[in-house]
């Protein structure tokens, strides 16, 4: 039914919350980044991978010193090719790929090997007015507090099939309504105001009455109407793709590029200016930047170039680790004395206890993550500032989209702030950990596009541990039903993204920090939003 009623009231509440952005650019969001129920995760060899023939992905050619993304270069490359129509709505959905293609052969060749690992993602939808807290309800453990999902918004968490949560007001979770998971259902939903007790997704509240729509405001009754529009479209989606559609319709396919990964094996090439620093600088120069020295022009020679490789510039090879997630690992991103600076730059600070949820709303939860961390300006240093620059060469992005621009940069985004975050550098020691989880979050109803971390580079700063791995559980491959688990490399990256070439937010992107064995591990994550950072 709701896909038949025009999209004016979806139109009216984009551009109502299109003016609440422009006026509230500092805007703190409530989105409880994915938090993890504990868990027993069971750690696996890394297969051997099937390598194709290598494709090597040449960036268009760079004349200027930084290498820059831009529109032009991105117009260049080809549609996804697992980007279908769906049949009676104006929208491309992203079909899963065939297992036998990831290893260069004909359909069919391959079976798919299911995961042990039973996670999913959990969102929860708030259709109602009032404020409501998502608990997850631990039995005999109590109810334990995961995150907020405002009027008319999501919250959500990685959770089990048979997990129960809540949606309650605030303190209140023996007054919630009841959602059961099962295999299979991501989206879960509370709505107050319908009969409808279909839906397998749909969150109970024993002895609710029905309310009327008529309490609604006009603005309300526009959010409701949208939430509804958008469960529909999620079920014809799911039809379609056999995948659960974890964010809002309609919505633009992802304004970042997304490396395409067809095989394994695949390779793409890159060229950037901002070499290796192979010496390392005098203290004096190496001052925090100003905004204005981040800002320097393309065309101007890279800082301390007297430090670095002779040569003028360097390649990148991204090479693909999986194709469903996406994750691609670059070798030698980072030069040791890179490494040595993170590190310099980390004991210097005090790292504090690991939290889990986005870094406006988080929470500790020593179940979960058992390390400690701290964060690191890209404004620290010249060094600090370079490792920005290359990693907006690597994922073909200009690097102002990573810093805070002037007016006349990218003005249609209606903010300057970066649209990534600062690095976090975390520690982990021995038996530390993070369970699986999602980067990703959910911010329904906060601003246009549903906004929420889209692409992770995982840095490493050492290697030579035992443990440690960063494991996709759920990775689709015919070799093994453990997981993927990347090795940490001092100075390699490590690239996946959230978000799949239609603008859904992959479940697949589940991960996990397998426990420290012997030694110790240190890296950092460098998260970027689409389309913007709340």
């Amino acid at each position: 039914m709701y896909l038949a009623i025009p999209l004016i009231a979806t139109v009216l509440d984009m551009l109502w919350a299109c003016f609440l952005f422009q006026h509230h650019q500092a805007v703190v969001a409530d989105i409880p980044a994915a938090q993890e129920i504990p868990a027993t995760a069971e750690a696996t060899e890394l297969p051997d991978l099937c390598i194709g023939d290598t494709e090597v992905c040449n960036a268009a050619a760079v004349s200027d010193a930084s290498a820059s993304w831009s529109k032009e270069h991105e117009q260049e490359d080809e549609e996804d090719p697992m980007l279908k129509q769906m049949p009676d709505v104006n929208f491309k959905a992203y079909v899963r790929k065939d297992i036998s293609s990831m290893y260069g052969e004909e359909p069919g060749s391959r079976t798919e090997k299911t995961p042990r690992f039973n996670g999913q993602a959990g969102k929860f939808v708030n259709m109602s007015p009032e404020r409501l807290s998502l608990y997850w309800d631990g039995g005999s453990r109590g109810a334990r507090f995961t995150g907020y999902a405002g009027p008319f918004q999501a919250g959500g968490t990685s959770t089990y099939p048979g997990h129960v949560f809540l949606l309650a007001p605030h303190g209140k979770p023996e007054e919630g309504a009841v959602c059961n998971v099962v295999k299979g259902t991501s989206t879960y939903f509370f709505d107050p105001f319908s009969e409808d007790q279909g839906e397998s997704g749909r969150c109970r509240k024993a002895g609710q009455e029905l309310r009327s729509l008529d309490e609604l405001s006009e603005k309300d009754r526009a959010s409701y109407n949208q939430h509804h529009y958008n469960l529909e479209f999620g079920q014809k989606y799911k039809e379609f793709t056999g995948s659960e559609w974890l964010t809002m319709y309609p919505r633009s396919p992802p304004r970042h590029k997304i490396w395409r990964a067809d095989y394994f094996g695949q390779q793409h090439t890159v060229e950037t200016a901002e070499t290796h620093f192979v010496e390392y600088p005098p203290a004096e120069s190496l001052p925090m930047m100003t905004m204005e020295q981040l800002r320097r022009n393309a065309t101007d020679p890279v800082k301390l170039a007297e430090y670095r490789s002779p040569d003028p510039t360097m390649n990148l090879t991204l090479t693909t680790v999986s194709v469903e997630p996406r994750a691609f690992e670059i070798i030698d991103f980072l030069s040791d004395v890179e490494v040595e600076h993170m590190l310099d730059l980390a004991h210097k600070k005090k790292l504090k206890q690991s939290t889990t949820g986005s870094n406006s709303d988080e929470a500790a939860d020593s179940d979960t993550r058992t390390s400690t961390n701290t964060w690191v300006s890209r404004y620290s240093s010249p060094i600090v500032d370079a490792i920005y620059r290359r990693a907006a060469d690597a994922l073909r992005m200009d690097e102002a989209l990573l810093r805070h621009r002037t007016a006349d940069e990218y003005p249609e985004l209606g903010s300057r702030q970066p649209l990534s975050e600062d690095l976090q550098l975390v520690h982990y020691d021995v038996s530390e950990q993070y369970t699986a989880h999602h980067d990703f979050g959910y911010t329904d109803g906060k601003a246009p596009e549903s906004p929420s971390r889209s692409i992770n580079m995982i840095l490493y700063l050492n290697g030579g541990m035992e443990g440690g791995e960063t494991s996709f559980p759920r990775w689709r491959n015919a070799e093994t039903s453990g997981g993927l688990d990347a090795k940490p490399i001092k100075g390699k990256a490590l690239i996946f993204y959230m978000r799949t070439p239609d603008g859904n937010l992959d479940d697949l992107t589940q991960h996990a920090a397998l426990p420290i064995v012997k030694g110790e591990k240190y890296m950092t994550n460098l998260w970027i939003w689409d389309p913007i950072k709340l």
